[in-house]
């Protein structure tokens, strides 16, 4: 699943509490041996998008970090990357691990932390990775509890990681995160396509950045009856559309003609880092939204045939998306029904303060 919102999902408490303090955590840190760790800067970021690269590689990872996408996480205001983030280098200046413990800062309906470590693959079996989610475990409890007011929701803590990515796996699961959710990454070549629907007094038209706001309420609108969504800040949804992956030429609107209201959308993108490891160029839809009142009436289905057309006017090879495997909308059956297949699947860990 794309996108970096740590807040989805409703998760158990802890079944244990860290046993160590954000200061201990960071001494554990600073025990290995030839490794110093800091803050990231902004000159660390090709560095740290070469780290990422090969380990997205060595763990077959279906989403893989970009450069541009590092460098939009590092120059948002809701950014903290001097507080929320270390990088670890070696004697010769090599980055041998990252930890990236994002804690979102906009939301408190839920307090969402995203817990983002990596390990050089030949460094990995040294103890590192239980530092590194130690000190964010650790990080995150403790910006929490600095900065709790009341009325704020609970603290959860999320990590996603393939699903045949053991060592990760068990990781988390030694940690006391508990797997709460399945994602499928669904794919299909652009070939022949599908029939568009008939929808009657509904169409289907091009991305308006001038009703970005109207789309981005019935965005949220739609997924309220998704597993455990926050809706976003406008801060956060035009993070989205001004993002280097965002395309407006293959995003869509559905647009009721009797009204002239927003019924649904499919935003799109374009991950070139994937391309490049997989060497097939698609277009990806990162979201897609009808809203209740006009579901099946195969307002999704046209949005995703026109999506899949204009892929192919780039010269795309192939669709992407990305679903909730127990999502209770049905849109599982609706991809498999256009031709996606599943090409890999990531699991979401969970973890959640009861103190907070």
């Amino acid at each position: 699943m794309r996108g970096d919102d740590p807040t989805r999902g409703t998760i158990r408490p802890m079944t244990h509490t860290p046993g160590l303090s954000e200061a201990e955590a960071l001494a554990a840190l600073a025990a290995h041996p030839a490794i110093t760790w800091r803050p990231f800067g902004r000159e660390d970021l090709p560095a740290i998008a070469d780290l990422y690269a090969e380990c997205e590689a060595y763990d077959r990872n279906p989403e893989r970090q970009s450069l541009g996408g590092l460098q939009e996480f590092w120059d948002s205001p809701r950014s903290r990357p001097e507080e929320d983030t270390l990088v670890g280098c070696d004697l010769e200046g090599r980055v041998v691990a990252t930890a990236w413990a994002g804690c979102n800062r906009v939301v408190t309906e839920r307090r969402g932390v995203y817990l983002g470590g990596a390990v050089r693959p030949d460094r990995r079996g040294e103890g590192i990775g239980r530092s590194v989610l130690r000190w964010e475990v650790a990080h995150a409890l403790a910006w929490d509890q600095a900065t709790r007011e009341e009325g704020y929701g609970p603290l959860t803590l999320r990590l996603y990681a393939p699903s045949d990515q053991a060592d990760v796996r068990d990781l988390a699961e030694r940690h006391g995160l508990a797997v709460e959710r399945y994602f499928f990454e669904m794919s299909r070549q652009i070939g022949e396509l599908p029939p568009v629907p008939d929808l009657d007094d509904v169409a289907i038209v091009d991305w308006d950045p001038a009703r970005s706001r109207e789309t981005h309420h019935v965005v949220d609108l739609a997924f309220q009856d998704q597993w455990g969504h926050v809706d976003r800040t406008d801060e956060m949804w035009d993070e989205v559309t001004a993002s280097e992956a965002f395309r407006a030429e293959w995003s869509l609107v559905a647009i009721e003609g009797t009204t002239g209201a927003v019924v649904g959308a499919a935003l799109n993108c374009a991950y070139e880092q994937d391309w490049q490891a997989t060497g097939v160029t698609e277009g990806y839809t990162d979201q897609l939204a009808v809203a209740r009142s006009y579901r099946g009436r195969g307002i999704a289905s046209a949005l995703l045939v026109e999506s899949m057309r204009r892929f192919a006017i780039s010269d795309m090879q192939a669709a992407a998306l990305s679903v909730d495997a127990a999502n209770p909308s049905d849109a599982l059956r609706l991809y498999e029904g256009l031709g996606y297949e599943q090409t890999s699947s990531t699991c979401a860990y969970g973890l959640a303060s009861p103190s907070s």
